[in-house]
């Protein structure tokens, strides 16, 4: 029933052309406005499910404890010096200031040594200088500055690196804020600023994703003027300079050609070289531009972003445009050669005739393979799915009218050969070869499965060593300078990767006194509900009277005196009739909230944790900072000439202290950063050198085990955020992504080709040579060390989807020579003939477009292209060595 309704289409585009070019100019038309429509997500969380445990955990630290993204700003003095001179001094200064006045960021989001407080005073106050007070130009000064470093401890690996010969200024980027600009932003700040005597780099989360954006839209095709300030800022413009590495090739070919343009030449060249026809190189144009055209201006009107998984789609959907206009133009060729006195409208029609149900299969069968990934919890690679399916499905129906009706126009005497031969002349060498080698397949049967038999032996070996990676700096090739600039933080710092550990302590008291306890703001508790007073000092407290009249206020201040502990309350409002409720009732409820981080043995128990977790340099942990570390060094900071100063508080009281002196030196806002406002949370930040997955995971699964040993016997239970803890969600996700894809694409492929096919052994001789092709991509994968990504998670249903099309047109040229009364070694020979030829054609076509991913500057693309290509080489190569064998068995 589809197979007729498609004969019928191309009949219809073939009688009346015109009208169906104009109908598929109009439909392309109407999406175009929705091109313009498109934005670029390019941030981690655009990569997991909104709803995933991690990501909601994430998202609630991040907002409770204000924590943004940053910019790392690496400042590296020229040649051997380190930053301890006057003008790098004096750099470190002006930038900071300047990076304070960019629009939406706050004065707590820019953090460098000029921001931070030393021990020292300034001259007749009680208020710390800041580090980089007074302005230290002479010798004396500046190596004070360096033993002052060194007896804070805080700021080296966070500000300044181990060997002194470098600092960061760490720039916060706003919530809203848009982060290309904010990008464009600091490179315009740098560069007003920048010497020759310092290099001056960024990195960080905010940047990467700046990039990505950039390299996205460079591989799109899209010209640099228009990509804005930060489309180099970092790489550098290339100019025409000649590439001398293949990563200059890669960003030379970004920045000046792009890879759609590139993957189309390549085809058409590819085109041309076989059919040595200009005009059959060029046909398949229209149809590519309109189904990239409707697909992305679809994308646009619905809203969808451009993603990372999304960023292929052109390509992609560039080789699955040209694909079928192989099959259908190699058939239409050789009819024009074979039967030169009939009409061409005949031979057009008589063409779309015999391959309406092979092009429909493989069509649908790639189709199946992408709608797989609607299955995905990742929304980028589900978008990637379903989008591609579509524009199969509308290259599908360009291939039945749009091509039919440029056929019909065209004259075909520019479409035959030069040479016209005759009916009963020799067929062409390589459709003989193919014949030829369908015999000799044949023959040699049992060493040809033998030798699959020994491929697929082997595998395991590789498939046991496939590992999941994937990170935002992996995304960047190692040659660039992103990569340069993150990797020398990484060395000499205490790392890019933050996990955040959340410490969470909730504790409330709550009981009932006696009106008489009650006298104006001040309240008498007993000492055995409160323990040490200084732990409720500040917090909230609640009180009823009645059962609704409620009196909310604060502790001020708090004396213990006998056997109660006396609480002045501030002076507000005691709300509706408490007064007067007190009265009557004689008694009132309290609800007071304790401050748990002032308690000494919760400090300390956290300061246990971060050692715990500072000896886990296996897991690439560079560097620890929790409570602990800033109470110890407040300390110090408050007495530097003790040398028993850098301990922790002995009681709550100190603690108090501390917290104060901290908010004091740094400001609220920086202290909230820290711990929330009733005391109750903390933040541990663990600074780790690379965001190995499964070292991520092994740590996590090691502090829950310590949490339950050690932590939650005091009360304390533990929660992460960062980048790599919700990149544990993308795990996940890319495990069930890959096995639900390929579980869901092989399934869709079998019933799609067994149904239009008439047989379950024609779905499953059209599966096989993909599914064997996707085993040994796996086993490569493990073999040469390539992981399992978001990118590279995808290849596996794609080569299900696309690589099935050669088994189906040599199946279908099989099965018409049967029914033709044909024997199944004429057949098998008659098939090979016919197929042969645009098989090898549409794989080196195909290839070479899907090549093009390997020049791209993204190293996932370039590794998801490579894989595709090995891919689909291998399907031909097991389509055309195997099935042969398969079919004349089944034949007999």
């Amino acid at each position: 029933m589809i197979v007729q309704w498609f004969k019928l289409l191309a009949r219809f585009a073939i009688h009346q052309p015109k009208r169906v070019l104009l109908l598929a100019a109009i439909v392309t038309l109407a999406a175009a406005p929705g091109v313009s429509k498109l934005k670029l997500r390019t941030d981690g969380h655009a990569l997991v499910s909104p709803t995933a445990p991690e990501v909601v955990t994430d998202a609630e630290i991040r907002g409770h404890f204000g924590i943004h993204d940053q910019v790392v700003v690496l400042i590296r003095p020229g040649g051997t010096n380190d930053i301890f001179n006057a003008a790098t001094i004096q750099l470190i200064r002006n930038l900071t200031a300047e990076f304070k006045k960019i629009p939406g960021a706050g004065p707590a989001d820019v953090m460098s040594l000029a921001t931070e407080p030393s021990f020292r005073l300034r001259p007749g106050t009680i208020n710390h200088q800041m580090m980089l007070e007074p302005p230290l130009n002479s010798p004396a000064e500046l190596a004070q500055l360096r033993d002052d470093l060194r007896r804070i401890e805080l700021y080296t690996g966070t500000f300044v690196s181990m060997d002194g010969k470098a600092t960061v200024i760490l720039v916060g980027v706003p919530e809203d804020a848009d982060r290309a600009r904010f990008h464009a932003k600091v490179l315009q700040i740098i560069a007003g600023k920048k010497s020759a005597a310092d290099e001056i780099s960024v990195t960080g989360a905010p940047v990467a994703e700046s990039l990505f954006g950039t390299q996205i839209l460079e591989d799109l095709g899209v010209p640099g003027a228009l990509l804005g300030d930060a489309a180099h800022g970092v790489a550098g413009n290339t100019g025409m300079k000649v590439p001398g590495s293949l990563h200059e090739l890669r960003v030379f070919i970004a920045q000046h050609i792009g890879l759609v343009p590139l993957a189309a030449l390549v085809m058409m060249l590819v085109l041309l070289a076989c059919f040595r026809n200009l005009l059959a190189a060029l046909l398949p144009l229209p149809g590519v531009v309109a189904t990239m055209v409707f697909v992305f201006g679809l994308m646009g009107w619905l809203g969808v972003p451009i993603y990372l998984t999304t960023a292929v789609m052109p390509v992609l959907l560039t080789v699955i445009s040209v694909t079928n206009d192989i099959y259908l133009f190699s058939r239409y060729f050789t009819l024009l050669r074979e039967r030169p006195g009939v009409s061409h409208l005949t031979l057009v029609e008589k063409t779309f005739d015999r391959l309406a149900r092979p092009v429909a299969c493989t069509s649908f069968a790639a189709v199946a393979g992408f709608l797989s990934f609607g299955f995905s919890p990742l929304g980028p690679v589900k978008a990637f799915g379903l989008f591609t399916a579509v524009g199969a499905v509308f290259g599908l129906l360009l291939s039945f009218t749009v091509v039919p009706a440029l056929l019909a126009l065209a004259n075909p005497d520019w479409l035959r050969p030069r040479k016209q031969k005759t009916k009963n002349a020799a067929t062409p060498a390589l459709a003989e070869g193919f014949a030829r080698l369908g015999e000799f397949v044949v023959r040699h049967r049992w060493p040809v499965i033998g030798g699959a038999a020994v491929i697929m032996a082997l595998t395991p070996l590789g498939l046991r060593r496939l590992v999941v990676q994937d990170s935002w700096t992996n995304g960047f090739a190692p040659e660039s300078e992103f990569r340069r600039v993150t990797e020398a933080v990484n060395d000499n710092f205490f790392g890019m990767h933050l996990l955040f550990v959340c410490a969470d302590a909730p504790k409330t008291i709550r009981g009932g006194i006696p009106a008489a306890s009650i006298n104006g703001p001040e309240i008498a508790l007993p000492d055995t509900m409160v323990g040490d007073p200084m732990l409720i000092a500040g917090s909230p407290i609640a009180m009823s009277a009645g059962g609704s009249a409620v009196w909310r206020t604060h502790v001020e201040m708090v004396t213990h005196d006998g056997g109660s502990v006396f609480a002045r309350l501030a002076q507000r409002e005691e709300g509706t009739n408490f007064t007067g409720a007190l009265a009557r009732a004689g008694r009132a409820q309290y609800e007071i909230p304790i401050r748990t981080h002032f308690e000494p043995d919760l400090i300390r128990g956290l300061g246990e944790l971060a050692a715990f977790i500072r000896e886990r340099r296996e897991d690439a942990v560079g560097g620890v900072l929790g409570p602990a570390d800033y109470l110890a060094t407040t300390r110090f900071m408050a007495r530097p000439e003790d040398p028993t100063a850098r301990a922790l508080p002995g009681d709550a009281g100190e603690a108090k202290l501390m917290w104060d002196y901290y908010a004091l030196a740094l400001g609220q806002q920086r202290l909230h950063e820290l711990v929330d406002t009733n005391y109750w949370r903390s933040l541990t930040t663990v600074f780790l050198k690379d965001a190995n997955f499964a070292g991520t995971a092994r740590l996590m699964s090691d502090l829950r085990d310590y949490e339950r040993a050690h932590l939650a016997p005091k009360g304390i239970s533990i929660s992460f955020a960062g980048d790599v803890a919700v990149s544990q969600s993308l795990i996940r996700g890319i495990v069930s992504t890959q096995l639900q894809s390929l579980i869901w694409s092989l399934l869709g492929i079998f019933a799609v080709t067994a149904a239009l096919g008439g047989s379950w052994r024609w779905g499953f001789y059209c599966l096989l040579p993909s599914l064997l092709a996707v085993v040994i991509k796996f086993a490569v994968m493990g073999w040469v060390d390539i992981p399992l990504g978001v990118a590279t998670s995808m290849f596996a249903a794609m080569t299900l989807g696309i690589g099935v099309n050669c088994a189906i047109h040599l199946l279908e040229g099989f099965e018409q020579a049967r029914a033709a009364g044909q024997s199944p070694p004429d057949a098998l020979a008659r098939s090979l003939r016919l197929t042969g030829p645009p098989a090898l054609i549409n794989t080196l076509a195909v290839s070479l477009g899907f090549g093009a991913l390997m020049l791209s500057q993204v190293p996932a693309n370039a590794r998801l292209g490579m894989l595709l290509v090995l891919g689909l080489v291998n399907c031909f190569i097991v389509s055309v060595l195997l099935l042969p064998v398969l079919l004349c068995r089944s034949a007999k």
